[in-house]
């Protein structure tokens, strides 16, 4: 798929699916650091990064960023990225339709989330790279399609959670990436096979979007826990070390995100609030 071929399948599907982004070989190897990694514990927020960075290298890749910044313009970043695996289950019932959600911002989990019907605008990208094979039988990802258009969403509403649109299984080969717009109607199935599913979820989005009421310590999440919210979601910071050693190329999507640009000592703090030299 061209570049038009693939904004016109987010606009009128809300999905497409790029396959051969990364070779047999190279998820084969991302595939096995991932296990490794999760398989030492869990790892909580959305900062996967800061533990494996065997994907780090394609995050950039060509085919994903120019749809990316075609939507979102040359400041698009990434907001999220986790790395996620599904266990076998041969036993378990097959995933019941309906129980459909959208991603943040439009959750409604937590404090910081847009409410109400959902705007005609695509705030948040989410792309799934499959390490594995996706299947019917491992549990691959179940779209709706057309539901990113509805401007309805089935987060916190339970009659929409009822709902059952017409639903798409997401089959491909490892090595391919699920491209979707944040809006549409999804789910994980059951993975009903002998194998695990593994694959990485990431996550981009425009420069404006504040994505801080999701971190630690930031102003905005302190106001939300001290107000008797649910901060929603936890991004820990990406640690210097770790974004120092990333490529170049890959470098500007996360460089919003480094801890040491956002620790300010108190005299810093101080002295920031009189100076001029910006209108200078």
């Amino acid at each position: 798929m061209n570049l038009a071929e693939k904004l016109l399948a987010l606009e009128l599907e809300g999905f497409y699916v790029e396959e051969g982004v990364l070779s047999p070989a190279e998820a084969a190897r991302i595939c096995q650091s991932t296990e490794d990694t999760l398989d030492q514990g869990p790892v909580y927020g959305s900062n996967f990064l800061n533990h494996d960075q065997s994907l780090a290298p394609h995050l950039a890749d060509e085919r994903i960023v120019e749809v990316v910044r075609a939507i979102h313009g040359e400041g698009a970043r990434i907001i999220a990225n986790s790395g996620n695996l599904r266990d076998p289950n041969p036993g378990a019932a097959p995933r019941a339709p309906g129980g459909l959600h959208v991603d943040w911002p439009w959750g409604q989990s937590g404090a910081s989330h847009i409410g109400g019907p959902l705007p005609d605008v695509v705030i948040n990208i989410t792309t799934f790279w499959m390490l594995t094979d996706f299947t019917r039988a491992n549990g691959a990802t179940v779209v709706a399609p057309g539901t990113h258009k509805s401007r309805h969403n089935p987060n916190g509403d339970p009659a929409l959670k009822r709902a059952r649109p017409t639903e798409f299984t997401v089959e491909a080969p490892a090595g391919s990436v699920l491209v979707f717009d944040g809006r549409l109607w999804h789910d994980g199935g059951v993975n009903r096979s002998s194998s695990r599913r593994v694959f990485w979820g990431v996550n981009y989005g425009p420069w404006w979007l504040n994505c801080h009421a999701r971190r630690p310590h930031s102003v905005e999440h302190r106001l939300q826990a001290a107000a008797g919210h649910t901060p929603a979601g936890h991004w820990p910071y990406l640690r210097g070390a770790i974004f120092d050693s990333l490529p170049a190329q890959v470098k500007p999507l996360l460089r919003h995100w480094v801890d040491r640009e956002w620790i300010m000592t108190k005299s810093e703090a101080e002295a920031s609030v009189g100076d001029t030299s910006y209108f200078m």
